[in-house]
């Protein structure tokens, strides 16, 4: 009789090691030892060991599970298995844990045991105390329990534990290998079925025994996967195998799985099982067997990039890019982006680790309603992602996992303000507010905006997370040939005084002849003002002092910046405000709003407007910032500081530790 060991190492050499020096000491050594490597980091102690040894050694080259690592061991232990019988062919194989080991009389008891038995057999594995003869089969469940007591005969609620299942040549002829579609759990379950299916025997031994130490591979995966494997692998094993009945009951089982972790998800209890569990049932019913990833699935919203690109869409633009350029990130990361209508041509976006999808609408009119509050969320329901980032302000009602919202207290004043279109409140009031309740974590992008946004929503500070934003290039070199302008770059809402701004230069225009007014951005004034309120000026000046682009290049924007005497940004209110810090980068000197968050990021290296409401205190401002040499010296002198803290690179590395925290700390 010749036997063959075969057993699965996964980063497990010094366990699998202890199993094969237990082997070494066998009163009866007629047999044969095949070692499966699953593409582990310490295989190449395993190979140390082995050297010199009559140890075989295969190389899987990635985790293939307990199935799909087994079964190149059991066809090299049973090949030519059709032909004459060869010395290296096995008449049994023996799957064994690694994590096992045996006693030295084990393979004389074995062969003394097996006798002439044809099938497949389980031998009896001592668990912490306790020997285990079998597995018990119970339809609807989502775990097999093992059985303690010496079993007699086939009994057909039970099964051979895989841990020590041994496979005659006669049974693996008819059987092939395991079903390599479990990956972990169920695969023994399984085989025994399939087994009595093809009428092959199945039975079990009381001798020799395995001394097992339970769970210790799968130990390491981290309890919210298993529960993910086991619930997965149980509709499919039930689905398979159970009697008709059973199949038709495990629809309505697995609906009645979901609903149960639905609701414990909605009242906040055990999220990340809740989770895990509901993604094994959207699994099983999408098919999606085998190996389940373990990288970090992270979702992002990204309608805001599909056309101009301002404001939030400007974020989410340079967050991608500089993912894009950390190819580190691949190793652990997937990143999935989701669109509205279309996906821009952004080459960044080429780059292999974005999975992009639009998401289909069956109307005419795309609608930004339909998209974000009820598709998206539903198509996220079947996606399996870790966590999902919405930096839209708004967190959809209907979606249930982990979430990271980017939220500003503009959204507060909003939602209140008439200004704002009546459906435009009620959403911010409705998402936004909701987003505060329910998101894991709200991204704050200054620590200004986060004590707003506790004081004003009532959000507990830990779970607010600062974020600052960054700047495109660091201060050029050399002296700057300003040009004689000044400069506004934004969406020009009322807050942001563009108009009292506007009126200021008019009021010190005459005392500096050629001194001209450029604004770049959209007019958010309702109704509009700026068009009509850059004809009037001009027209006062008698020239064509005051210009207005809704829209410039990026390369164009960089150059207006790099000549600008100043850049004017007087926001009474603002979350962050990229423009002046944009425009100190290219040595353009800030005018700002005299408020808590110019002092967070400019300190004194700003000239400040104590009242913005005011045109003439604006315009006092304007004046110095044009005529105090010295001030604007010591600006630029500091500006390089500055810029070092606020750069896309930090935010991006800022942004993944966020995402770390948020599925760490569930």
């Amino acid at each position: 009789m010749k036997i063959t060991l075969v057993t699965l190492n996964y980063n497990g050499a010094e366990s699998t090691i202890k199993l094969l020096e237990s082997l070494q000491n066998q009163t009866d050594s007629d047999f044969s030892i095949i070692v499966a490597d699953n593409g582990s980091e310490d295989v190449q102690q395993l190979q140390d060991y082995c050297t010199n040894k009559p140890i075989k050694i295969i190389r899987n080259g990635a985790n293939l599970g307990f199935a799909g690592g087994n079964n190149p061991t059991l066809a090299q232990a049973f090949k030519n298995e059709a032909h004459s019988a060869s010395s290296g062919q096995a008449d049994w194989a023996v799957l064994i844990n690694n994590d096992t080991w045996v006693e030295s009389d084990f393979i004389a008891r074995l062969k003394a045991n097996l006798g002439p038995k044809k099938g497949i057999v389980g031998l009896p594995l001592n668990e912490g105390g306790r020997t285990a003869y079998a597995g018990r089969i119970d339809w609807l469940k989502p775990t097999l329990e093992h059985v303690y007591e010496k079993v007699s005969g086939d009994e057909e609620n039970l099964y051979p534990v895989g841990g020590g299942l041994v496979i005659s040549k006669e049974a693996y002829v008819k059987l092939g290998g395991l079903d390599k579609k479990y990956f972990l759990y169920f695969e023994d379950a399984d085989y025994a079925e399939k087994a009595r299916q093809e009428n092959v025997p199945v039975e079990f031994l009381s001798e020799p025994i395995i001394h097992h130490a339970v769970s210790s591979t799968t130990g390491k995966l981290g309890s919210p996967l298993l529960l993910r494997y086991h619930y997965r692998n149980a509709l499919y094993f039930n689905f398979k195998n159970a009697p008709l009945l059973f199949k038709v009951l495990t629809i309505f089982w697995s609906i009645f799985i979901f609903a149960k972790q639905f609701f414990k998800l909605m009242a906040n209890i055990h999220p990340a099982e809740s989770r895990a569990i509901m993604a094994g049932v959207i699994d099983f019913y999408q098919e999606r067997m085998g190996y389940i990833s373990k990288k970090i699935k992270v979702g992002i919203e990204c309608e805001q990039i599909e056309d101009e690109i301002w404001g939030v869409g400007k974020i989410i633009t340079k967050l991608l890019e500089n993912i894009a350029a950390r190819p580190e990130l691949k190793q652990d990361f997937e990143f999935h982006l989701y669109f509205k209508e279309k996906i821009p041509d952004l080459p960044f976006l080429d780059n292999p680790i974005f999975r992009k999808k639009i998401i289909d609408q069956p109307f005419r009119h795309k609608s930004f309603v339909a998209y974000y509050f009820v598709l998206l969320p539903i198509q996220l329901w079947f996606e399996r992602l870790d966590v999902m980032f919405f930096p839209n302000y708004m967190l959809p009602i209907i979606f249930f996992g982990r979430s990271v919202v980017m939220l500003t207290e503009d959204i507060y004043y909003e939602m209140r303000s008439k200004q704002q279109r009546l459906e435009h409140r009620l959403a911010y009031r409705v998402f936004a507010t909701w987003a505060t309740w329910r998101a894991n974590k709200i991204m704050a992008i200054s620590a200004t905006s986060k004590k707003e946004l506790a004081k004003l929503f009532d959000i507990e500070p830990k779970r607010i997370f600062v974020n600052p934003l960054g700047v495109d290039t660091p201060q050029p070199a050399g002296e700057n040939h300003h040009g004689r302008y000044l400069l506004f770059v934004g969406q020009a809402f009322p807050r942001r005084h563009l108009e009292e701004a506007l009126r200021a230069f008019e009021k010190l225009a005459p005392d500096f002849p050629g001194l001209k007014f450029i604004v770049v951005g959209p007019d958010k004034y309702n109704p509009p003002k700026i068009r009509q309120l850059r004809q009037e000026i001009n027209f006062r000046l008698g020239a064509g002092r005051v210009t207005w682009y809704e829209r410039v290049s990026h390369e164009e924007l960089i150059q207006l910046y790099s000549h600008a005497l100043a850049i004017i940004y007087v926001s009474s209110r603002e979350a962050f405000g990229l423009p002046p810090l944009e425009g100190l980068a290219q040595g353009s000197v800030p005018v700002v709003a005299d408020n808590a968050l110019s002092r967070e990021i400019f300190g004194e290296y700003a000239f400040y407007v104590a009242n913005p409401d005011s045109v003439d205190a604006t315009a006092d401002i304007l004046r110095e910032a044009m005529t105090n040499s010295s001030l604007r010296e010591k600006i630029k002198e500091h500006a390089p500081e500055i810029i070092r803290r606020y750069t896309w690179s930090a935010h991006t590395g800022r942004f993944m530790e966020m995402i770390k925290s948020t599925i760490h700390h569930d």
